[in-house]
């Protein structure tokens, strides 16, 4: 997986780790502490005589990492500091950088693991199949003159409207999202009865859930408690026994 890049170059080495968030979702902790002291090591390196980019012979480096390695080196061509940015900039683009979602996709990301799963088991629903024949229906509308889609529906012991609301990748607007979410369960127990069991489902990212504390809240609020994290393999577990 690669995390940045390191360019040697007149001005001394040049390290740049952009994407050491990748590697929590592999481990469970952050890395960017150990990231820090292994890009200034590497800088500090060429203080001793030694370019970790030019000689990458394990013996003479001075320092092994079991989780940071270097790949094989390459040329950069640049005639100013200009061309030198843009050259960084493509290749940490090309091989580095994690692709960015619109915010549809990244609302859909959610749904799409949700639907998975609920596919896996048998019980979501295809096309042209309803409430009546006992499947999970994706964008289940509450309110078409209102304009307002739930994200699944279920009817087993009763409705169930599942509302959900995904906090990884999402950087602005997480407010309002919760507040649109959470009035999905208003209109729907309007239209179909105080009896509707709400569930809402969010995706988020251990050093995410104090980040956005206040749009959990709503949600939970909104969904009489019953709010799961669809990252917390417990809460996912509740939240299947709660719908199916």
């Amino acid at each position: 997986m690669n995390i940045g890049v390191a360019v040697s170059g007149p001005r001394g080495l040049d390290v740049r780790l952009t994407e050491v968030r990748k590697l929590f979702p592999l481990t469970g902790h952050k890395w960017d502490e150990i990231a820090a002291a292994y890009r200034d090591a590497l800088e500090s390196s060429i203080n001793i005589g030694f370019d970790p980019i030019s000689d990458q012979t394990m013996s003479r480096h001075p320092m092994q990492s079991e989780v940071f390695i270097l790949g094989k080196p390459g040329d950069i061509r640049a005639r100013t500091d200009e061309e030198y940015e843009a050259a960084v900039k493509r290749i940490l683009s090309t091989f580095v950088d994690k692709p960015s979602l619109s915010r549809r996709e990244k609302q859909q990301k959610i749904n799409t693991e949700i639907a998975a799963m609920l596919r896996q088991v048998g019980v979501l629903g295809e096309r042209g199949q309803g409430l009546d024949d006992g499947k999970v229906v994706p964008k289940f509308v509450v309110s078409e003159e209102k304009e307002i889609v739930a994200d699944f529906a279920y009817k087993a012991n009763g409705l169930k409207v599942v509302s959900t609301l995904e906090f990884r990748g999402l950087s602005s607007n997480a407010h309002a999202k919760a507040c649109e979410k959470g009035a999905t369960f208003y209109f729907a127990k309007q239209r179909f009865g105080p009896e509707v069991k709400p569930l809402g489902v969010y995706a988020a990212l251990s050093e995410q859930i104090e980040m956005h504390k206040g749009e959990i809240e709503i949600l939970t609020s909104f969904a009489d408690g019953n709010s799961y994290n669809w990252l917390d393999l417990k809460d996912r577990q509740r939240f299947k026994a709660a719908l199916y």
